[in-house]
Formats: structure tokens, sequence, C-alpha cells
């Protein structure tokens, strides 16, 4: 299935063909895998922004050029057959020595002894890159990942169309687990749920941790944890808090809606963290203009947790798009909200006590005429 137009495909090709000319960039080198959920220079949804097409299995390359079509080199021949259905690359390669491939196709193109972009250059494998260094030595290759990137910061109104499908997605997920979740239940039980809608719903890709215990803290004085987890084996039982981080992409777009649900009983202490986290996030969030810097977002949220006897601590969350994380919301952070930019805003606080709490959040998308919440799902401390 192809989700974007061919007038978003051109879109992005004139954009980064501006930029490599700029660099004096004859071609890049793209790689694509299945990871789209770390760190910005290390996911590669760079190649899935090029090509409309993921790679599910081990890796593939495209070759992007400033004057000529790229070409695609995919490792199986499945995948070969699914990108020339559905790719906006016509030229799809089955290639088992890319270093050699990639070498024989510059030196048709005469481009053996130009600047070359590798995007990016964490996540090329070292044997592909050591032997291009041998096979076209006079070639310079150079990382060229951020500058994609900072391409694909700014949305179109497709991409805004496809991160809103992926929030309707995630905002039924949360209310399958409201109306299913009960004591007895395993952890990762309720990551079914949540990944079972995602996948009936469309979803094409999905990430969920789920954590579950006592809030604040054990019996034995354990504090809850922090950040939710994998799902685990762990029986849910009355009185318990279930944190949820329920992520889920639609059409390579992703969206993350953090919640906890009390179980069987109201805990007034997890209430007082819940107004807390979701009062620093509206501070934060009424603040935003269109050219306001990350820091100074961050900073509202901060001085808001004060005032509740709380302290902000990272992760607050992240810049998102066709990866989960393009950047971080980060108290140091430069990034300017412009139009266009989109981004999970998550506080995680701290009482002083032991308490560390990634508490509440949600996806948002910045517009001319200020940020808007993609999720609908409401803030209500839900006991179930």
């Amino acid at each position: 299935m192809m989700y974007l137009s061919a007038a978003e495909r051109d879109r992005r090709y004139e954009a980064l063909r501006k930029s490599m000319a700029a660099e004096g960039m004859a071609a890049l080198l793209v790689v694509g895998d299945g990871h789209a959920t770390g760190s910005p220079v290390f996911s590669t949804g760079g190649f899935r922004y090029l090509t409309d097409f993921f790679i599910f299995s081990q890796y593939g390359l495209l070759l992007f050029f400033l004057e000529d079509d790229p070409i695609m080199l995919v490792p199986m021949e499945l995948q070969e057959t699914v990108a020339k259905k559905y790719s906006w690359v016509h030229d799809i390669r089955l290639s088992d020595d890319y270093a050699e491939t990639v070498t024989k196709i510059l030196r048709e193109k005469k481009l053996e002894r130009r600047k070359v972009g590798i995007v990016s250059m964490e996540s090329m494998p070292a044997s592909t890159y050591l032997s291009l260094r041998e096979k076209i030595p006079e070639a310079t290759l150079v990382d060229a990942g951020f500058m994609l990137l900072r391409q694909r910061f700014i949305k179109s109104d497709e991409e805004r169309k496809l991160l809103q499908k992926a929030a309707e997605i995630n905002d039924g997920a949360y209310e399958a687990v409201l109306k299913q979740l009960k004591p007895g239940m395993k952890e990762y039980e309720v990551a079914g749920i949540v990944e079972g809608f995602h996948r009936g719903s469309g979803a094409d890709r999905t990430f969920n941790l789920v954590f579950s215990g006592s809030f604040p803290r054990a019996q034995d004085g354990t504090p809850f944890q922090g950040l939710p987890w994998c799902p685990g084996q762990r029986t849910i039982e009355k009185g318990d808090c279930v944190h949820m981080e329920m992520t889920n992409a639609y059409g390579g777009y992703w969206n993350q809606l953090v919640r906890i649900v009390a179980v069987g009983a109201h805990n007034a202490e997890l209430a007082r963290f819940h107004e807390a986290a979701v009062t620093a996030t509206r501070s934060a969030v009424e603040s935003i203009k269109a050219g306001t810097k990350t820091a100074d977002a961050v900073a509202v949220m901060a001085e808001t947790s004060r005032k509740y006897g709380f302290t902000l601590t990272a992760p607050l969350g992240h810049f998102v798009g066709i990866d989960l994380i393009e950047a971080r919301v980060a108290a140091d952070s430069g990034i300017i909200f412009d139009p266009g930019i989109a981004a999970i805003i998550h506080p995680r606080i701290d009482d002083g006590k032991g308490a560390n709490m990634l508490l509440w959040g949600e996806t948002y998308f910045m517009t001319e005429k200020g940020i808007v919440r993609l999720n609908q799902t409401d803030d209500v401390l839900h006991t179930v």
C-alpha cells in the first residue's frame, strides 16, 4: 500500500536535492531496516521517507542521486517484488553484496570520485562501509544524516493526516484497555489488548510498554518503576496501578499516548502525581506559540512542577514523525516550534522520596495558529 502521493514525493525529492547541491553531494546512500524507535542518528526512517516503503528483514540501501532517479537495493526476492509494486522507486535491484553493487553503479554514473553522503553512519554496517572505502577510495564518504533529518522535521498536510490517523488508533486502543482491564490479568495480556487493537485498526508498526505494581511503592519499600517496561508475566492485583506507553505507526508515522490506570481502588497519592503532571504539560502547551524555543517550554513545565512540590526529570518527550524519536524534548534544546513540527510531551516528575514517575503524555502538532493536540483521549485518571 502506498500512503503518500506523487506530489509529496516530488516535494521531498526537490527539497533534498537542493540541500545536496548546496553541500556538493552527488549521491546519498540511505540505509533502511526495521529500526524506527531509537535515537535520531541510529533510526532509519529516512529510507521510508524517500521510498514510501519499509524494509522488514535484514537491511536495504537506497542510492539517491542529485541528478538521476534513485535506485533501491534489497536483500531478498519478496522485498523486491513488493517494492516494485508499492514503492515510489522504480529501479529495484536484488543484491547480496551492497558494496560491490554500489561501486558498480557509482562507476557507471562516473561518481566514484565525488562526495557521497551516508544516512546514517550509525546505521550503516561496518563491513559495507569498510568495503566501500576499499573499492572506491577516491570517493568522499560523509555522514549526511542530519541534513535529511532537518528536512523531515517540518511535516506536510499529508504527513499530518497520517499522524492524526495514528492518534485515532491509539485513542481507541486505550479505550479497549479501559473496558477490558481487570485484576488477575498478566501484563502481557494488557499489551495484547493494545497491540491487537493497533493491528486490527490498520497500524503498520506497534511498540508498547506496560508496567504494573503498587504506587508509589510496594510493601517492601520498592518504589514504583519510573518508566514503563517490556510487559512481563506479573499478575495485576487489586490496588495496583498499570502504567502504559502505547505507541503505533500508521503509514510509517508514529503516535504515542502515555497513561496510568488504578485497578480496583482509587489511589490518592497517584491522583496527586497526576494533577501535577497534567497541569505541568498544559502549562507548557499553553506557552507554545510559533517560534517558541523548546527550552523555554520546558522551563515553564519545570516551574509548574515546582509549584506542586515536584522536580521535573528526563525524559520529557521527543519530536516524532517517521521515526519515533527525531530529537529529544529537553531543557537544553534549541529546537524551535515551527509550523509542521510534531512532538510527544510526557513529563517525568520526582517528589524527592524515591517515586520517579513518567506519568502522562500525548502527541501534538504545531500549526500556524498554534499547537494542536492530536490525541483526543481526555486527562481523566481512571480507576477500573
